[in-house]
């Protein structure tokens, strides 16, 4: 009886060092999970932090000279203008040439013609320029007419867009645009002439007229607005 009561406590206290072992292998097992956890994490954490770096890195090279990739222009780089150029200013309207007015604008007064010897209105400016000047568009628009008036010679219309109408009158006879044509401001439309008789007995000169909503108005003054 005795043996068998020294055996069960044997028994007894074999399971529970068993136990006391199982639960420090868990613990051990647990805690070098949690070492190995600790590891790769601190592995992951310095492996973004050297990615961070490298795109830092990139991002300091885009201000460096690359081959292949063009660089801005400088502001006060030197721009190639237009042929036309001589004639296009910052304004939108330009004088068709350039010279002195030497018939103005009568505003529908009376006005004696000098060539005809008689009292009429005089509905645009006679300016000033050599046979041959060329004459351009004093702004963006569309040719309407070209056409030899029997009083003003040959003459080019251009629609100006707002009721603007440009009246280009005693051009010479070869005309650079035609009907339908969409001309630049500034662009070339042909050349001072002498082709108006009514004004034929005057000095060399382009006579500019100009309607707006279909009155006559000074075309110097609007060009100068």
């Amino acid at each position: 009886m005795k043996k068998a009561r020294f055996r069960n406590g044997l028994q007894g206290k074999g399971f529970a060092a068993a136990l006391v072992l199982s639960i420090a292998a868990a613990g051990l097992s647990t805690y070098a999970a949690y070492n190995s956890a600790m590891d790769k994490l601190s592995e992951t954490e310095t492996s973004v932090e050297d990615d961070n770096v490298y795109l830092f890195e990139q991002s300091e090279e885009v201000g460096k000279n690359q081959t292949g990739i063009p660089k801005e222009t400088s502001s006060e780089a030197v721009t190639e203008q237009p042929e036309e150029a001589a004639l296009v200013f910052s304004n939108p309207k330009t004088m068709p040439v350039t010279g002195e007015v030497i018939n103005p604008y009568s505003n529908g007064e009376l006005v004696k013609n000098e060539t005809l010897g008689v009292w009429k209105t005089h509905d645009g400016a006679d300016i000033a320029a050599e046979q041959g000047a060329a004459v351009a568009a004093c702004m963006k628009g569309k040719v309407t007419e070209v056409n030899n008036d029997p009083l003003w010679g040959i003459c080019v219309v251009i629609d100006h867009g707002d009721g603007v109408i440009g009246h280009y009158c005693g051009l010479a006879q070869t005309v650079n645009v035609k009907v339908g044509q969409e001309v630049k401001m500034g662009e070339i439309i042909g050349q001072v002439g002498n082709t108006a008789e009514v004004e034929c007995k005057l000095d060399s000169h382009l006579h500019f007229g100009m309607t707006k909503d279909g009155a006559w108005i000074d075309p110097v003054t609007f060009i100068g607005e």
